[in-house]
């Protein structure tokens, strides 16, 4: 898996891949059937992964990081999809935006990021308006497979968990049946509110308590704006000690059993093809 941060924090150079998520999936056995239901929309760049049904009942939306693509998560869906075969895993890719944060190089990204060192609420995210709008088609075009938005969970890394929470809240209907944060924050705060009809749409974060890119202090923040002014009945937290700004074996389970958990699938099957 490969995560890319903001090189602004950590070189000058236009971004560095992590390899923390890469160690922690070494040993992990990839499940063979998920592979062998992995499709590429060459046009999109759009990653889908099945595992098992043909009819499946449920479909997780993942969002990869900045300067990433659909590929840097597809290990894990593979993973998570021989975990939970009765829902299909679905990667789109970012289109190529200039970033602000790292030179204006352009790079695949949901939104400009002009600094990452001050405060979550003076973030313009430019373009994130643009990339609501294709996630919501999206999510409509799983929907209308696996019989509603209900069956939907919207999910992100990083920058694609900024976009998660940002587009999967202001459903005005047909609410998701979760949205997950994983070293993310609410964007543009203050800037938005969450629809009445998402307020109890169970929302997830994960977070490194180490993590030098994304603060801990923002996904507090975050946290606490959802369950006050917003009034979010569901929201949670779990913060991992040690755990920078990127992804664990830990992490990639408790997320498999939150989706679990927020689709009624029962825990996660580890028997399916997959080892969490």
């Amino acid at each position: 898996m490969r995560l890319l941060v903001a090189a602004a924090l950590i070189s000058r150079s236009a971004g560095v891949r992590t390899s923390a998520g890469a160690r922690a999936l070494r040993s992990v056995r990839m499940s063979t059937s998920a592979w062998d239901r992995t499709s590429l929309d060459r046009a999109t760049q759009t990653i889908t992964i099945t595992a098992a049904a043909d009819e499946p009942s449920a479909s997780i939306v993942i969002l990869h990081g900045l300067g990433d693509t659909a590929q840097g998560w597809a290990d894990v869906a593979a993973m998570w999809a021989g975990a939970l075969p009765s829902a299909r895993f679905v990667l789109p890719t970012a289109p190529l935006l200039p970033v602000t944060l790292n030179g204006g190089m352009r790079m695949p990204a949901w939104y400009d990021i002009a600094r990452l060192d001050g405060d979550a609420d003076r973030q313009t995210c430019d373009g994130i308006g643009e990339s609501k709008a294709t996630i919501d088609a999206l999510v409509s075009r799983e929907a209308a497979l696996v019989g509603g938005a209900g069956r939907v969970v919207l999910a992100g890394f990083s920058q694609g968990g900024a976009l998660a929470l940002y587009a999967g809240l202001q459903r005005e209907s047909e609410p998701l049946a979760a949205v997950i944060s994983m070293s993310a924050y609410l964007p543009a705060r203050g800037a938005w509110s969450v629809a009445p009809a998402s307020r109890g749409v169970p929302v997830g974060f994960f977070h490194g308590d180490a993590d030098q890119v994304v603060r801990p202090s923002w996904a507090d923040m975050s946290v606490a704006e959802l369950r006050g002014a917003q009034q979010v009945a569901a929201v949670s937290l779990k913060t991992y000690v040690g755990m920078a700004h990127s992804a664990t074996q830990e992490e990639i389970s408790d997320v498999a059993a939150f989706m679990a958990r927020a689709l009624g699938l029962g825990p996660p099957d580890a028997a399916a093809g997959s080892r969490l």
